[in-house]
């Protein structure tokens, strides 16, 4: 089927494919390559594979090829407890675990990630275990994101209706407890556990993540399974440091065994159960959480990996920055220490660096304690502060921080908009939209407050409203170039985020 096609072209689409994707096709899957192309080629009004390969490499690509690519290489085929292994260790191991430890500290949240999340069986699983194991779950403020490049995968999974084959692998108690017929031999999950999963595009390898902007941080568990063996390995590579960087400090990462490679996993422990095992965040077995006597380790080998994404946050701050913000300490009950007058800039500007070093590598405890201990006043240090600790899942300090950034400077509408990514985060949604309301005040042409906006009111029913944000966040967007970074967007593009509003307008 390759006969007709240069070598060279092959060559240089997989290599797109794995620049933009992260998809793998060496030289002995150029026919599967091939069979795809010619699925999808009709789709993108064109002749043939050689025809689609020589287009899509001369144009500058969007969202849409990529998602018509996407659908047509990759194979959705999922079903419900899928690896019943693994979904045993979550149920009677690890979330137990996280869900005493929770209530210990009074804190009742749980993050959990589903990437690559395919028509929805896997995050549907994780909802029942959710709804088993939480009697007072109306209570809790759960995440449950699930993510796919595909939307037309997204779409049916937010249906949440399924056919018999789906529960193929699945206990007898599941369907009967959890679904109800909803005609044509098909079966509809229960509502109040579809609500507790929430669906987004998010293309692994392109997107930039962990991120407020996209609530890809802080997650307690992140489950990629079944998706990896489609990276090369540069891409595998990238995609786990972004997961790494994504999981509070014993966060869980769940992989398919298939994909299981000790040489890709550095900064990450490998955990066995009866049947399975996982991976935690950590370098060494003492990482592990000493409420699971039961877990066997398993041997890590540690393989250093460069640091990989960099994350935007504000500059160090400078002799005119000083000079012009008034000094501000975080409000609380417990407040946090002030800088003293006596600080030299100097010493100031060296703190933000060390702390900004530990950010960008992933490590955003000692970020975090950096700052902590210098008690920035300048606004660059409250934003930094209030990020890391928001990507540990310590969202009240995180909270803490964005107010006295706004207290330091009133009249920064990215300010505003930070406190009400952490408010929505903490499952405060009308304090968010106050938040967010103030910073249009401040500023009636920022995208960002408009498109967040739009999800708050998307995620309350109110689809007018949403609409009109996300109509006023587009207009925005489109007189900026599609590769202009967006201030306070850690790294987001004007392009990327009108496909992100596409996506979200064409699933909902």
């Amino acid at each position: 089927m390759t006969g007709a096609i240069s070598d060279l072209l092959l060559r240089q689409f997989s290599g797109f494919l794995s620049s933009r994707i992260g998809l793998h096709f060496p030289r002995e899957r150029w026919p599967d390559m091939l069979r795809g192309l010619e699925r999808a080629a009709p789709e993108l009004g064109l002749a043939g594979a050689g025809a689609c390969m020589q287009w899509l490499l001369a144009s500058p690509r969007n969202r849409r090829q990529v998602e018509i690519l996407a659908s047509h290489l990759t194979v959705g085929e999922t079903y419900f407890y899928r690896e019943p292994a693994v979904f045993s260790a979550l149920e009677d191991e690890v979330l137990p675990a996280l869900i005493a430890a929770r209530r210990a500290a009074g804190r009742l949240q749980l993050r959990i990630w589903s990437a690559g999340c395919c028509t929805g069986e896997e995050p549907y699983s994780v909802a029942v275990l959710l709804s088993r194991l939480i009697p007072d779950l109306e209570q809790w403020n759960i995440t449950l994101l699930a993510t796919d490049i595909n939307p037309h995968f997204l779409a049916k999974a937010m249906r949440g209706d399924y056919r018999e084959w789906s529960f193929r692998g699945a206990p007898a108690w599941f369907r009967e407890g959890y679904f109800a017929p909803s005609g044509a031999g098909n079966y509809a999950l229960a509502p109040q556990v579809r609500r507790l999963a929430s669906f987004d595009y998010l293309n692994l390898v392109d997107d930039v993540y962990p991120a407020l902007d996209n609530n890809t941080n802080a997650m307690d568990i992140v489950l990629c399974r079944n998706v990896l063996m489609y990276f090369e390995a540069d891409a595998m590579r990238a995609v786990l440091d972004k997961f790494r960087r994504a999981l509070t400090d014993d966060g869980w990462l769940v992989v398919s065994p298939t994909e299981a490679n000790a040489t890709m996993f550095s900064g990450f422990v490998p955990v066995s159960f009866r049947d399975a095992f996982l991976y935690r965040k950590g370098e060494t077995p003492a990482a592990l959480h000493p409420a699971m006597p039961a877990m066997q380790m398993m041997p890590a080998e540690a393989y250093a990996l460069p640091a990989w994404a960099r994350i935007a946050v504000p500059p160090a701050p400078t002799l005119a920055d000083r000079d012009t913000q008034q000094a501000a300490a975080p409000a609380a009950a417990t407040p946090l220490p002030r800088a003293q007058s006596t600080e030299s800039v100097a010493a100031c500007a060296e703190t933000y660096r060390q702390a900004l070093a530990c950010y960008t590598q992933g490590d955003y405890a000692m970020a975090a304690d950096v700052l902590a201990a210098a008690a920035p006043g300048d606004v660059p240090g409250l934003v930094l502060a209030a990020r890391a600790c928001a990507n540990q899942g310590k969202l009240d300090e995180a909270c803490r921080w964005c107010e006295a950034a706004v207290a330091a400077d009133k009249f920064n509408p990215g300010l505003r908009y930070l406190l009400a990514s952490v408010l929505a985060e903490q499952g405060q949604g009308a304090a968010a939209a106050a938040a967010l309301k103030q910073a249009l005040y401040l500023d009636q042409d920022f995208a960002l407050a408009h498109f967040a906006l739009g999800n708050l009111y998307r995620r309350l029913g109110q689809g007018a409203t949403a609409a009109r944000h996300f109509a006023n966040a587009r207009e925005l967007l489109a007189a900026h170039p599609p590769g202009e970074p967006l201030p306070d967007a850690e790294g987001l593009t004007a392009g990327r985020l009108l496909d992100i509003i596409d996506s979200g307008e064409s699933i909902s």
